[in-house]
């Protein structure tokens, strides 16, 4: 903001979070968690944290298709250098078909700090977190008419475990994140439906575990950012503006949470800060 002054602003620390929605899906030919993503800023801060600039890179929708996310996700996680150049001049969404059309996957240091996947949960009316996401059981067909039924890349070639968990402290996140929506009908969850939301989700998250030298600590909890927010199937204005806020709310949850770690597990004195949209 203007009245902060240039030094100010350059002497922030930039937060990188990358934001996905999915594409069209039975009924919906434009499907709400793109609308979402979409509709979010490019950037913000907050009180709670003056000195982070959280910067938000959106993507194109992601096919609601098994082998498309498989391919795609490892590719914007772990971008090779060119990918990165891209992402870096991008203006809008990021066109995911750049990604995936001969760029390479990095075994460094993912670009991004904090990851959101946002899928729709049709006819819900209420908002859910996932706390964790699932390695098998999708059984049922993607819009391609595919199953992963019989895939055994996590299971037997990663060796990856049942179940992967974001990195930071969910409960505080999710009290956090309530306590900056009174009225609205946000919950935790522990399932995300084992369908393209629950594989997205351990899609990214097993990218981090697979790179991480201590790979039962990652299991436990404490490998990467990674969050799978469902939201409502409804795409209207109004709609798609409550979304927008509720997913803005839980990136401020996730960077105070992280950034707090003194008060792990209690967000009383936390304020809530105002979101600035810069």
């Amino acid at each position: 903001m203007g009245s902060r002054g240039l030094n100010a602003e350059e002497e922030k620390e930039e937060i990188k979070v990358l934001v996905t929605g999915f594409g069209s899906f039975g009924s919906y030919p434009i499907n709400p968690s793109h609308l979402i993503a979409n509709n979010l800023p490019a950037s913000f801060t907050s009180h709670d944290f003056p000195n982070i600039n959280v910067k938000i890179t959106t993507a194109t929708p992601i096919p609601v298709e098994y082998r498309s996310v498989r391919d795609v996700i490892p590719r914007i996680l772990f971008p090779d250098k060119t990918t990165k150049s891209a992402l870096d001049e991008a203006k809008g969404p990021f066109p995911l078909d750049a990604v995936a059309a001969g760029s390479t996957i990095e075994e460094g240091k993912s670009p991004w700090d904090f990851v959101l996947h946002i899928g729709m949960a049709a006819p819900r009316r209420y908002y859910t977190m996932e706390t964790r996401a699932h390695r098998d059981g999708y059984v049922a067909k993607d819009q391609a008419g595919e199953t992963m039924e019989n895939d055994t890349l996590w299971s037997d070639g990663y060796k990856s475990p049942e179940i992967l968990k974001p990195a930071f402290d969910t409960d505080d996140v999710w009290r956090r994140w309530k306590s900056e929506l009174m009225g609205v009908d946000v919950r935790p969850s522990n399932d995300a439906g084992r369908y393209l939301c629950d594989f997205i989700y351990y899609s990214s998250l097993v990218e981090f575990w697979r790179r991480d030298p201590d790979a039962a600590a990652a299991a436990a909890g404490s490998g990467p950012h990674v969050m799978f927010l469902h939201v409502p199937g409804y795409g209207g204005e109004a709609d798609v503006e409550m979304g927008s806020r509720v997913a803005l709310r839980l990136i401020a949850a996730m960077v105070a949470s992280t950034r707090r770690q003194g008060k792990k597990g209690d967000a009383e004195g936390w304020d809530g800060g105002e979101v600035i949209l810069v």
